[in-house]
Parts: C-alpha cells; sequence; structure tokens
C-alpha cells in the first residue's frame, strides 16, 4: 500500500461511464488513504452539476463519456469555476487530442494504461498547483512542441520558378543567353526575361553577385526535368 504522507484526504469527484472501472478507481483511491470519493458521474452534464453542488479539490474526468463528453464537461466547469483541478482520464495517445484536453483546460492528463501509482502522482501534483501528463504522452507533448516552435527551413530559392533555377543553373555554368536559348528551345528575349526575374526576386544585380549567393545560401541547384 502507498503511505499518504499528505496532510489530508483529497476530495475527488470521479466521472467515467464505466461503472466497473469507477469502482475499482474508487475503491483503489480510497484504500491508498490518499483520497475520499465524494461523488460519482456516469457523464459530463451529471460531472457539472455535481461539482457545483461539492466543489471536490479534484475531478477524475473520463473525457470519452456518452452525451455530454468529458471535453465539454471540462471546458464548462473551467469557466464557471476557474479555481477547479481536473485530471483527464483517457485511452487516447494522440498528439492531438492531447492538446485538444490540454486546450479544454484539464491540469493533468494520464492515461488508463498508466500504472496505479501515476495516478497517484498526478493527484497530488495537481493538488499542489502542478501541472501534470503521463510519462506514456509526454514525449509526444515535447516532441509537438518542438515541431512547433522549431522553424521550418526554406531555401533562399524557393521563390523562384522551375524555369528561372534551370537557367540560373546554366548561367552558373557559363553558359551566355544565346547559348541556353538554343538548348532550351526559346527565344533570347525570353531567357534574358527569366533571368531579369530570377535577378530581380533575388535582389542581385550581377553575375558575381549571384555566385556569392548560391554558394552562401549552400543549395544544390537542380535542372528542370
Amino acid at each position: 500500500m502507498t503511505e499518504n504522507t499528505d496532510s489530508k484526504r483529497y476530495r475527488v469527484l470521479l466521472a467515467e461511464d464505466h461503472a466497473l472501472l469507477r469502482q475499482s478507481l474508487k475503491a483503489y483511491l480510497e484504500t491508498q488513504g490518499l483520497c475520499q470519493v465524494i461523488g460519482e458521474a456516469q457523464d459530463g452534464r451529471e460531472a457539472m452539476r455535481l461539482y457545483g453542488e461539492l466543489k471536490p479539490d479534484i475531478v477524475l474526468m473520463d473525457l470519452s463519456m456518452p452525451g455530454v463528453d468529458g471535453m465539454v464537461a471540462v471546458k464548462a466547469i473551467k469557466r464557471d469555476f476557474p479555481e477547479a483541478r481536473i485530471i483527464a482520464l483517457t485511452a487516447h495517445r494522440s498528439e492531438d487530442y492531447l492538446h485538444a484536453a490540454l486546450d479544454s483546460g484539464v491540469d493533468g492528463y494520464v492515461v488508463k494504461a498508466a500504472s496505479a501509482e501515476d495516478l497517484l502522482t498526478a493527484i497530488r501534483a495537481v493538488c499542489r498547483g502542478e501541472a501534470y501528463v503521463s510519462p506514456e504522452v509526454s514525449a509526444t507533448l515535447i516532441n509537438g512542441y518542438l515541431r512547433s516552435s522549431r522553424p521550418e527551413r526554406t531555401s533562399p530559392l524557393d521563390g523562384l520558378t522551375a524555369r528561372e533555377r534551370h537557367i540560373l543553373q546554366m548561367v552558373l555554368q557559363g553558359f551566355k543567353n544565346k547559348e541556353i536559348a538554343e538548348k532550351l528551345f526559346l527565344s533570347t528575349r525570353t531567357v534574358e526575361k527569366h533571368r531579369a526575374n530570377f535577378m530581380k526576386k533575388l535582389d542581385l544585380h550581377n553575375l558575381h553577385q549571384v555566385r556569392t549567393f548560391v554558394k552562401m545560401s549552400g543549395v544544390e541547384l537542380e535542372s528542370e526535368s
């Protein structure tokens, strides 16, 4: 058994539509001596009503329930009672679902496959005013944050059309406008127009600047297919 070193038992509202799981959770929590389950809800609407009546220290909220689901209930409770502390209980581990739950206002996120000790850790953390996410999904959260905060690397030449890139490549290889026109079956005037376009887009004014720019950008130009 886990020894409760907290100074009080946390008053818990348990919202879970599966009766067997709800009863098992209640029995486990009360056996550990950490919590007292003061209310049980079978759906989100009942959880919203019971929160207003009971003002528990913490809510364990299943996010997938019939009728008013847990996500909706979390938003409603947080809107009316900003001080509410809510831990999501869910089988979902996807990044999108995790972010949606956090956006709804949950303070903790525990997957149902987690260990019982993980749930107790979550309860202690959230009741101290901390956020908590199960280790099983914390990597998902971190990776999602890194992807969103890390700017995508783009080539400085991405603004050029395929034809402009091709002509730029040929210019760098030493071909004159007339030679490029003959090889690409274009008029010399058309080649000159494409050349003027990529020079303007890159804000360059002579061939030396073009060579320096491409070298500094580290981009390899590819010919049109």
